[in-house]
């Protein structure tokens, strides 16, 4: 595998493990805080052994996948909020979610 092909890879393998720790945890809110029933705690408990399971397959160590993570996740957070929750973020959300994916951007991917 080419190195492009491997980073966009990876930005997938990124982008679907924050689908599915928000998608799961959200369910899991949904039974908890909104009293939904069981099942979407189950299915959200599913959903996020399978996101433990995503970050597995990206091609560097632990601590570098996870560390990058957080930048997708705050970034996807956002997006979240914006089309499920209804919920404009402000100029420092947006900022703030800028400079994390920055990091990410140069945590995962700089010259090594």
């Amino acid at each position: 595998m080419n190195e492009i092909t491997t980073s966009i890879t990876s930005v997938g393998l990124f982008l679907l493990a924050a689908l599915a720790e928000i998608g799961g945890g959200y369910l899991v809110w949904l039974w908890i805080r909104q009293k939904k029933k069981i099942i979407f705690g189950l299915v959200g408990g599913i959903i996020l052994f399978t996101y433990g399971i995503i970050p597995t397959l990206q091609p560097s160590n632990f601590g570098r996948v996870y560390a990058a993570y957080g930048g997708f996740f705050i970034i996807s957070s956002i997006l979240w909020g914006m089309v499920v929750d209804k919920k404009r973020p402000d100029k420092f959300e947006i900022i703030g979610s800028m400079v994390a994916v920055l990091g990410a951007v140069i945590i995962f991917y700089g010259p090594r």
